[in-house]
This record gives structure tokens, C-alpha cells and sequence, in this order.
């Protein structure tokens, strides 16, 4: 049995990173820093809601004077 190879050429495949640590880093920060700033900005408008709610109830009523 001869095995033999038809043409003498052969193909060189490299791999490389689609996405590099650094990236990926850059990435998770982003999206961190994006759900960190809505939900601090949440708290904030919920925190103004209850100050403003309980300012309301606070609030004295004036009464009605009659001058005789």
C-alpha cells in the first residue's frame, strides 16, 4: 500500500482571542457602572417621594379665624 499526498501544500490555522481580557473588563465595568447609577438614582426619587409624602401630612393645616 503507498499513500501519497496529491499536491504538496498545506494550511496553516491560527486562532486568536474574538475578545480580549482587558475587554471583557471594560465591558462588566460598563454594564456595572450603567445598573449601579439606576438604581442609586431609583433610591434617590424614592427617598424625594417620601420626604415629599411625609412633608404633606406634616403640614399644619391653618384654621379658619372668625374676627368679631
Amino acid at each position: 500500500m503507498q499513500i501519497f499526498y496529491s499536491e504538496m501544500r498545506y494550511t496553516i490555522v491560527e486562532t486568536k482571542a474574538a475578545y480580549s481580557g482587558l475587554a471583557l473588563l471594560c465591558d462588566i465595568g460598563g454594564s456595572l457602572g450603567l445598573i449601579l447609577g439606576a438604581t442609586m438614582l431609583t433610591m434617590c426619587e424614592l427617598i424625594d417621594f417620601l420626604l415629599q409624602l411625609a412633608g404633606d401630612r406634616i403640614k399644619v393645616r391653618p384654621t379658619s379665624t372668625t374676627i368679631a
